[in-house]
């Protein structure tokens, strides 16, 4: 019997053109409301998700391993390659934070003081349900979706 990183790396190996991160919940209602609203991480997306690669099946049930006391449910974020790059590039050229430039609204400061930033909802793939061992798709997902404002070429 397979365990549940080997039957999630299987689904997510039909996603290697993206990055893929995962990030563990309890509660049912808060994975619809990530996947309502998108995904709010404070400081860093790498404080609350782990990034693992789709093409390793030992990555994701060490993610499970890991993060088991996290809950049930897996958010799984799955960005294209070149957005995510494209970010990078973005950040660099403007002296921001990665999080920063990928983020749907102006980030805020929480009540620790730290930058919160909001991923567009079309980067949440769906959710693996830990109880059912299935992968629940966002409707909304869009892998190659950016917000980055490109300025019109100039003739």
């Amino acid at each position: 019997m397979r365990n549940k990183g080997e039957i999630l790396a299987e689904i997510l190996s039909n996603y290697s053109d993206c990055y893929i991160f995962l990030h563990n919940t309890k509660k049912e209602s808060v994975v619809r409301s990530i996947l309502d609203n998108g995904f709010i991480c404070e400081s860093q997306l790498s404080n609350t998700t782990d990034r693992v690669n789709p093409l390793e099946p030992i990555e994701v049930s060490y993610f499970f391993y890991q993060r088991k006391d996290y809950g049930e449910y897996t958010i799984i974020i799955a960005i294209h390659k070149n957005v995510y790059d494209l970010y990078l590039l973005t950040s660099r050229k403007k002296g921001i934070p990665l999080e920063e430039a990928m983020s749907a609204k102006k980030p805020y400061l929480s009540e620790n003081e730290e930058l919160v930033f909001k991923l567009p909802r079309e980067y949440i793939l769906g959710y693996f349900d830990g109880f059912k061992n299935r992968l629940v798709k966002n409707p909304e997902w869009n892998p190659e979706f950016t917000n980055i404002r490109q300025s019109p070429s100039k003739k």
